[in-house]
């Protein structure tokens, strides 16, 4: 009797064919193992009760990265082989491949790393069939070496041996080299003479900035105490406010600083290897984190990084980009950068290229939950289940923070993150990578869809990449559907609160709450609608913002905030409607407070001031402070948040502590919102938009919602800011 099993899932660049063999060996069974389009096909010589007790043992020895998504038992024709073998890989379009994500160095590889007796000991590039690099290197499926950019390092004889033999981790292992075979690295900068990797490690230790080639990208590494190389830093990626992410050896070393949780733990020893963020305790790395009371923490995830900051200690590690543009992959470009930048020290590079360039992913833990920020490397392409109907969809996502997504056979794949649009580099890595996932997955959709903004680079490059009319969905919508994609729901009360998005109106939402059910939605209530102006630089000038607000509330505004002159600019240019629009923006309100209070008037990056306001008011619960009382009236369809201005100025004026108004606000904030919900006969609420990165204002909401009998959701697998959003089209557009 011969059986064979199919399975899909992630069972290829995980070590599963190995695996299978290990354990079919061990049981003296005959057969083949093979990767089939989107799964395995094991066929195997033997009856039922061999069968599963061969399925058992596989799942219990299962590579920790291997997943099941379906097994398929079906009796095949006999197989009249002697022996078990892994055979060469077949195609099979029934199911949707799962491609795995690039996986950080395992231990094993660790270990040998650091055997000064091992042949690999030291080698940059050293992986095994359990680890290396999986999607940036990857040109087409089934995951093989000659599919990927490896094929142009052709074995040498000791590694062809280890790739050949039943015993060895590393059979099959399709990333394998060694110092004679592998990539090489290499090195310009001082002492070009030295051992490259020796010449980056003086370097750093010198004072310097050295630009790193590594999976997914270059990235910019100094030591993360010193405060001249730092400077250099933000002068070479022109950013001088934004906080930087912080590499640790290990949790050992990272528990010096910063106490972690068990769900932080867990994500920073994750084979995704992301940046974490999590609240300090004390003043540690003040320069790096520029002021956030977060540090952004993260663990080696390739050899060359593990190399350094075991050498090192404490690096910044931050994207190697140009604030704005996306990160360079290319030698030749970070060559040049070297050339004309007087900030930059050397370049450690190597010579296998990258076909798909990956940031660091982001998360934050809140309540013991993980939530992501960024999806990057060790996360995509990962798929999220969906139920939705037979068609085959693109969705465009949106400008900002842009990441794109496609739905077929009850899956969404969704990309990596790609920046902001506006910029053409951004713009030629997404049609690129549209293309290229594309290519990998056999995506050719029936549906494109895309935000409504009639002026989206997204919905224009959607139109210009498929040729098709895309299906138009309200930015707002789509963030609370990205809430019921992840968590199978069909009806929900949503609160999506972010800086902007266009409404069907033709006016600027941003604080929105929104009952949907199915494809379609209602607005319910919104902020305050306020006329503002100042266009595209009203997102980053807070004190604009406010004079809009006061405006609005009939209120003068005070020279501490804008001078007489500008003042009357503004004043002139509400009063005859010039560059102005009308805005119920979460994110404005934000940045008005922020600048009424004292601590911000300007975003140097999205979202500080309101990062800002946030830590203002942390500092008030450090401190024991109560909150000062407030309330944001509900009028009506809107919370009347020019009022709350008006009401925080006038306590201000009368000495109220700045930092008890910021914590009075978010409360306000929290229980306006709250008063809406208990008018409304939904007990299901989603919470999604950037504003719910907001660690302050999301606990309270969720503990007053939760307190009146409300079930709360939140994105986890997707951002709740606009990367988030490609999720939300794809549910609507499969639910029409």
């Amino acid at each position: 009797m011969t059986k064979r099993i199919f399975i899909t899932g992630i069972v290829q660049g995980v070590g599963f064919r190995p695996c299978s063999k290990k354990v079919a060996d061990e049981m003296q069974l005959s057969g083949t193992v093979k990767n089939l389009g989107a799964g395995a096909e094991i066929v195997i010589k033997c009856d039922n009760r061999v069968t599963e007790d061969f399925l058992c043992r596989l799942v219990s020895l299962l590579p920790k990265e291997a997943k099941f998504n379906s097994i398929d038992i079906t009796d095949c024709e006999e197989f009249k082989g002697v022996g078990f073998s892994i055979i060469e890989s077949g195609t099979d379009d029934r199911f949707l491949p799962e491609i795995i994500p690039d996986i950080a160095t395992c231990d094993k590889c660790i270990t040998e790393l650091e055997n000064k007796s091992d042949r690999r000991h030291l080698h940059p590039f050293i992986s095994c069939s359990a680890c290396g690099p999986r999607y940036s290197i990857i040109n087409k499926l089934p995951y093989d070496r000659a599919n990927t950019l490896m094929d142009k390092f052709p074995l040498c004889t000791k590694c062809r041996d280890e790739y050949s033999t039943p015993d060895d981790r590393r059979l099959h292992a399709q990333t394998i080299a060694c110092k004679d075979c592998g990539p090489k690295l290499m090195w310009r900068g001082e002492n070009e003479k030295l051992n490259p990797l020796k010449a980056a490690i003086n370097s750093i230790k010198n004072g310097g900035v050295v630009a790193v080639k590594d999976i997914g990208g270059y990235h910019f590494v100094c030591l993360a105490d010193d405060n001249s190389a730092i400077e250099n830093l933000r002068n070479l990626k022109l950013r001088e406010q934004k906080p930087f992410a912080i590499m640790f050896e290990d949790l050992k070393q990272i528990k010096k600083y910063i106490n972690i949780n068990e769900t932080e733990a867990e994500l920073l020893t994750s084979s995704a290897r992301p940046i974490v963020l999590i609240e300090k305790q004390a003043a540690v790395f003040n320069n790096a984190s520029k002021g956030s009371r977060f540090v952004g923490a993260m663990l080696p995830s390739n050899p060359v990084q593990y190399l350094l900051v075991k050498e090192l200690g404490p690096l910044i590690m931050t994207s190697g980009n140009i604030s704005g543009e996306p990160i360079i992959t290319e030698n030749n470009q970070m060559l040049e950068i070297y050339d004309n930048s007087p900030y930059l020290s050397g370049v450690l590079y190597h010579d296998r290229d990258i076909i798909t360039s990956l940031d660091d992913s982001i998360y934050y833990v809140l309540d013991g939950t993980s939530h992501i920020v960024r999806r990057g490397r060790g996360v995509a392409p990962e798929s999220i289940p969906l139920n939705l109907r037979d068609k085959t969809i693109f969705a465009a996502g949106s400008d900002l923070k842009a990441c794109l997504g496609f739905y077929k056979n009850g899956k969404a794949v969704l990309s990596q993150h790609f920046g902001d649009l506006e910029d053409d580099g951004c713009a030629e890595v997404y049609k690129n990578s549209a293309k290229h996932i594309s290519n990998l997955f056999g995506f050719s959709p029936d549906i494109t869809v895309s935000d409504m903004h009639p002026a989206y680079f997204s919905s224009k490059l959607s139109e210009e990449l498929y040729d098709k009319k895309s299906l138009k969905v309200q930015h707002h919508h789509a963030h609370i559907a990205s809430v019921m994609a992840e968590h199978n729901l069909n009806s929900i009360l949503g609160f999506a609160l972010d800086g902007t998005g266009y409404g069907e109106n033709g006016e600027v939402w941003g604080g929105e709450v929104l009952y949907c059910e199915g494809k379609n939605y209602r607005r319910i209530a919104h902020l305050k609608t306020v006329k503002m102006c100042g266009g595209d630089e009203l997102s980053k000038n807070a004190s604009e913002s406010l004079a809009c607000y006061m405006i609005a509330g009939n209120m003068q505004i005070p020279e501490d905030i804008m001078s007489k002159e500008d003042a009357e600019i503004v004043e002139a240019a509400i009063e005859n409607n010039i560059n102005c629009v009308m805005s119920s923006s979460c994110g404005r309100l934000f940045d008005a407070v922020c600048a009424l209070l004292g601590f911000g008037k300007y975003n140097y990056f999205e979202g500080q001031c309101a990062v800002s306001l946030e830590n203002a008011a942390n500092t008030a619960i450090n401190k024991g402070t109560l909150a000062y009382p407030l309330s944001l009236q509900y009028n009506k369809d809107e919370l009347d948040t020019v009022k709350l201005i008006c009401d925080i100025s006038e306590a201000k004026e009368n000495g109220a502590d700045p930092y008890a108004l910021a914590l009075g606000f978010h409360v306000a904030l929290a229980d306006g919102l709250t008063q809406i919900a208990k008018q409304q006969n939904v007990m299901k609420i989603a919470l999604s938009g950037g504003t719910f990165n907001n660690r302050i204002l999301t606990r309270l909401l969720k503990e007053k919602l939760s307190a009146e009998g409300f079930k709360v959701y939140m994105n986890e697998k997707v951002p709740s800011g606009d990367g988030g959003i490609a999720l939300g089209q794809l549910f609507i557009a499969g639910k029409e």
